[in-house]
């Protein structure tokens, strides 16, 4: 076998080595983690505020269940029901001595 002639003895280039990303690994992760935790804060910021329209509910309708507060505020039940039971645990609602009776704390 014989090698290809060269051009004024010219040796082909040699390859050259590739360089290592610029940002490292653990950087993009933080970077990610950090634009993550923003738009978890951004979304918090927009969250609405369920307290005030359920205890605007409970004036209005205090013999109302979880569920027809859930059709009135148009929200989901068991959001309606967890907050209940926290603003209950909490002083802000008190339930009467009849079923279904909440009202709100003053």
């Amino acid at each position: 076998m014989q090698t290809p002639p060269t051009v004024d003895a010219a040796l082909p280039p040699e390859p050259t080595p590739r360089t290592p990303a610029a940002v490292p690994q653990r950087s993009t992760r933080r970077a990610t983690a950090r634009r993550a935790s923003d738009r978890r804060a951004t979304a918090r910021q927009y969250k609405d505020d369920i307290d005030g329209r359920i205890i605007g509910y409970v004036k209005e309708h205090p013999q109302g269940t979880t569920g027809d507060m859930a059709k009135g505020l148009n929200a989901d039940r068991d959001t309606i029901a967890a907050e209940v039971s926290n603003m209950v645990r909490s002083g802000e609602l008190t339930k009467g001595p009849d079923p279904h009776t909440l009202s709100a704390s003053e």
